[in-house]
Parts: structure tokens; sequence; C-alpha cells
């Protein structure tokens, strides 16, 4: 039986429609990092905390389609635009607590804790 053109059609809809958190998800798992955080586009970060050892990284994902900030609160330690689909990776050399925020939606915020 061969497949009408509307059954394609809507074949490729699902799939352009489908969730593609995954894939995002698959750059995070295939960096190494030690904890994965999402930006959401319900303007959190997801967990809003990790904790990870001194050396380990962390990689913050977008897993929606509004852009955000990932900047420490101190403004020098990290920081990184994370457009639709995009990953920020970052290591953390040396034992101590780390809050960073979205400087686009002020509610966003989270903490990194070092041992």
């Amino acid at each position: 039986m061969r497949p009408t053109a509307l059954a394609v059609a809507l074949a490729i809809f699902a799939l352009a429609c489908s969730d593609n958190s995954n894939s995002v998800n698959n750059m995070c798992s295939a960096s190494g990092a030690s904890a994965t955080i999402g930006a959401t586009d319900g303007l959190v970060f997801s967990p809003t905390s990790a904790t990870i050892t001194h050396g380990q990284s962390v990689c913050w994902q977008n897993s929606g389609s509004v852009a955000h900030t990932v900047t420490s609160n101190d403004g020098t330690s990290f920081s990184s635009s994370l457009a639709a689909g995009q990953t920020f990776l970052h290591a953390f050399p040396t034992a101590g607590s780390f809050p960073y925020r979205c400087t686009i939606h002020a509610g966003m915020t989270g903490t990194i804790t070092v041992n």
C-alpha cells in the first residue's frame, strides 16, 4: 500500500513538532559534565541547584525557544548567552558556592555548590 500525500505530510509535521529535548540532553551527556541544568521556557533553571566536586563541570542547556543567559552573580566567574537549543559547559576548579542568574529574566536564579 502506498502512503497518501496527506499521510506523508502528517508524518513530516509530527517529526517537525516533536520534542527535541533528547538531542539537547545528548549534547550535555556527551560533554562529560557532572550535572546538567535546563533553562526552560517556564523561566526557571531546572534543577535550581547542583552539587559537584571541584574540578568537575556543569552543563546548562536551553531546552526551550526563549533565549536565556547563565551569568555568575559576581559577573566574572562565568557568563554565557543561551539561544534555543544551545548548551554552555563550565568547569569549577575551586570549592565554594556559586550563585548565578539569567540577566534577561530577573526571577531565574540558581546555585552551584562545589565541594
